[in-house]
């Protein structure tokens, strides 16, 4: 995609707030941010208008008319996902990180031959597309085949994706067909060992919640006020840190990052490195790409802020808070009702910090690998997921981290204290970024059309955060 226009308009629809960034091509720099409360869920039009009212005061009406205007849209609580794998080590994982790198929640993972309560589960979940794979290319088929009969046979009436053994394809594409299912056949995700294929795998699930994301009451009306709805916001993050750590031919990376975003309902965390051996460990699973995205759908800091507080650990979380069980307990009660209430009293604030703290420390140690330790011959520690000791900046986005106290300690739950934890691989120490003026979702619509501009107008928003930041 090319841009003649001296201005892009970039728009995102979520389901809080409806966002706007305008970004001077030509200085290569940001114009204004905006933002306005979402009206997706009855008219999308509604919040546009009030994003186009701002962009045409920053730049006139005619430049408005000329401008690009692209879009993301993390509306509707994103896409929904199943995955149904083999081994829960390659293909299940495989499937998952295909899944949460085009910017899907997965709600359901199954492992090996499919079971009636598995089928009955994936059925009753509000699952909207489900991701069918396992087994290296001209490999063992037998399960893959009766998972591909029970699948074909069953009341599950969602887009299916076959990214398995191509060998076992013909015969999905035959009982899928017969039994009227809606399928897509891709290359193998895992086609042999340390190899990995998931291009085809993440175009279809993008092209899918794109689909429905417009058929939705009010999105399917913008669509036409636009030149192009491009992705999924998840997505549009995650290669906005691939752009970020990378650079461009023109401006050096920030190398090896992470992307810390906390949300209301999830906590995701993105990661960019190659994947390495710690120490010598001998490293076993799923090839770990090189930008991973994981979500946290039970540790965000209001609509799970019960599941969170139940992971941090009551006790941890009123220490942290300076509160009593029974505040927190009444605040959690509150916050998981009215979901949108900001933090006002002052132990509502120190409760909203601590849940941070929490949702950062849990979700980064979740996403990140870990060493076991064996006796066996000729090895002694086997690596586990993610080798992400040498992550040398960690930024931070998301209301909570943005708008929150004492970002520098929020983020620092990141690190590792190698005494107490020497097998988990986080770093030991990084520099900490704010997103200050929230547009990572900006950079990676902009990198579609201009690499360069999107890459300075994040970098321009990064903040260095040093210790004892306040609001």
């Amino acid at each position: 995609m090319s841009c003649q226009s001296r201005y892009t308009i970039l728009i995102d629809f979520g389901s809080t707030y409806t966002k706007v960034a305008i970004v001077d091509m030509q200085e290569k720099k940001l114009v204004k941010t905006d933002q306005f409360s979402s009206t997706v869920a009855y008219d999308a039009r509604i919040g546009l208008q009030q994003c186009f009212d701002s962009a045409r005061q920053a730049i006139g009406q005619e430049e408005f008319e000329e401008s690009l205007k692209l879009s993301s849209s993390s509306a509707a609580g994103g896409l929904r996902m199943g995955v149904v794998g083999l081994s829960r080590t390659l293909s299940s994982e495989a499937g998952r990180n295909a899944a949460f790198g085009s910017g899907a929640k997965v709600l359901k993972t199954c492992c090996g031959l499919l079971t009636e309560e598995d089928l009955q589960e994936l059925h009753r979940l509000p699952l909207e597309i489900l991701l069918f794979c396992g087994g290296y290319e001209n490999g063992s088929s037998s399960i893959l085949v009766k998972n591909a009969e029970m699948l074909a046979k069953s009341d599950i009436h969602i887009p299916i994706i076959y990214a398995g053994n191509s060998k076992v394809a013909p015969i999905v594409r035959s009982l899928f067909t017969f039994n009227h299912k809606e399928f897509y056949v891709v290359n193998n995700i895992i086609p042999n060992v340390g190899m990995m294929d998931k291009n085809q795998v993440e175009d279809i699930i993008r092209d899918v919640f794109l689909k429905r994301i417009i058929n939705m009451k009010g999105l399917d009306k913008v669509s036409s006020m636009l030149d192009r709805m491009v992705m999924p916001t998840p997505a549009a993050v995650l290669h906005a840190g691939e752009l970020l750590s990378t650079g461009t031919d023109s401006y050096k990376g920030l190398g090896d990052l992470m992307i810390v975003d906390v949300g209301g309902a999830t906590t995701d965390i993105h990661s960019y490195a190659q994947q390495a051996s710690y120490e010598g460990a001998k490293v076993i699973g799923a090839v770990e790409p090189y930008m991973k995205r994981t979500v946290e759908g039970d540790l965000g800091v209001r609509e799970s802020s019960n599941s969170l507080s139940a992971e941090i650990g009551m006790e941890n979380l009123c220490r942290e808070a300076g509160a009593s069980e029974e505040e927190v307990n009444a605040v959690i009660g509150k916050w998981i009702t009215h979901n949108r209430e900001l933090a006002q009293k002052d132990i509502e604030v120190k409760i909203d910090h601590a849940l941070t703290c929490g949702a950062v420390r849990i979700s980064a140690r979740r996403h990140a690998g870990w060493i076991e330790h064996i006796s066996s011959a000729g090895v002694k520690a086997v690596q586990h997921g993610k080798n992400l000791s040498n992550i040398r900046a960690v930024i931070g986005t998301g209301g909570p981290i943005i708008f929150g106290k004492d970002r520098h300690r929020i983020l620092s739950q990141v690190l590792r204290t190698k005494c107490k934890e020497p097998d988990i691989l986080l770093p030991e120490e990084a520099k900490f970024y704010l997103d200050k003026d929230y547009v990572l979702f900006a950079g990676g619509l902009l990198r579609e059309v201009d690499e360069d501009a999107a890459f300075l107008i994040m970098k321009n928003s990064l903040e260095e955060i040093f210790g004892n930041s306040a609001m």
